[in-house]
């Protein structure tokens, strides 16, 4: 919340500190140890102004927001693999943020760190081998990415209140468990997919355009404020508070409000399966660097690399999985 809201002379919050105000100016004490708690700015790797990290963050939001917004369900592998990189990314941000001390980390390091993990994950689900985890994650993190900005229509978050600030996170979590739960049955696992598709891409790229209007002070303070509960960074996050524009409340509605719409065009625009895996009989033939030749030149065994992209060694014509798309 805003500075001049806090009038109690100390605030205990749930992650485990007190702000105490007896003087007029905000200070952050560790209630185990009874000292004050050194502060760090909590930039969370965001950066500052247009510099190198805000720049990465800006690019990376519409590259990945873009596509995933207005062709999701016919990119495959690209998606699977956009659904464990963002998992991860998120994961190891909100972990690196809550777990740093106040001498902090650089922010360019630690947006190499969560794009590296990006990466990773990216590259796990471009394969067979993460194809269910990748359509499973694509749900989960599609339905947070809606929760999320249904917290962030409001300053302070949909719930304000510091006490019950968990709140917040039930409905974020209410969301994924919905998003993910689509992906469970045959039935609604195209619709999962796409809505997990629109709603990732529409809030990166909403994040995105508010980055470029109001860098660090929109969706990005939002995310922070949000996210971030580690005691090096509360007097910058917690006391400084969220408090967004019109405009970028805008934004965010704006972009929870394409959400369906973009699932329903890519649903009428798309109308094949979201899997373009060619069954066994009707495998075309592979490039040099999928087969291996035997003495004669001749193909001798399907590679590693073809197994682990096909899933050839697994796959099984009279079984359907429930990830079958």
């Amino acid at each position: 919340m805003p500075l001049p809201l806090i009038r109690a002379h100390q605030t205990l919050i749930p992650r485990g500190f007190v702000i105490k105000n007896v003087t007029g100016t905000p200070q952050i004490l560790n209630p185990a140890t009874e000292q004050f708690v050194p502060q760090d700015a909590g930039t969370d790797g965001g950066g500052t102004g247009f510099d190198v990290a805000a720049v990465i963050w800006l690019a990376f939001s519409f590259v990945v927001g873009a596509p995933m917004a207005i062709a999701g369900i016919r990119l495959w592998r690209i998606t699977t693999g956009v659904g464990i990189g963002l998992a991860a990314a998120v994961c190891s941000w909100a972990a690196l943020n809550n777990s740093v001390n106040n001498n902090g980390v650089p922010d360019a390091v630690l947006t190499a760190i969560v794009m590296g993990f990006f990466v990773l994950g990216f590259v796990i689900g471009i394969f067979e081998i993460g194809r269910v985890a990748g359509i499973s994650l694509l749900g989960i993190t599609g339905g947070l990415a809606f929760g999320i900005r249904a917290d962030l229509l409001k300053p302070g978050l949909l719930i304000s209140d510091l006490n019950v600030f968990f709140a917040n996170w039930v409905v974020v979590a209410a969301f994924g468990a919905l998003g993910g739960g689509m992906m469970v049955s045959q039935r609604t696992q195209r619709a999962g997919i796409l809505f997990g598709s629109a709603s990732v891409g529409t809030f990166l790229v909403g994040l995105g355009v508010d980055l470029v209007m109001y860098r660090q002070a929109g969706m990005s303070r939002g995310l922070r404020f949000l996210f971030d509960r580690n005691a090096s960074h509360a007097l910058d996050i917690v006391v400084g508070g969220y408090t967004p524009t019109l405009t970028t409340q805008i934004i965010i509605a704006v972009s929870m409000g394409l959400t369906p719409i973009l699932a329903f065009i890519q649903h009428r625009a798309f109308k094949h399966p979201f899997s373009r895996r060619a069954r066994p009989e009707s495998l075309a033939p592979l490039p040099d660097f999928f087969e291996e030749k035997n003495a004669e030149g001749g193909p001798q065994r399907q590679t590693f690399l073809f197994n682990l992209w096909s899933g050839a060694q697994t796959f099984k014509p009279t079984s359907r999985s429930r990830f079958s798309l």
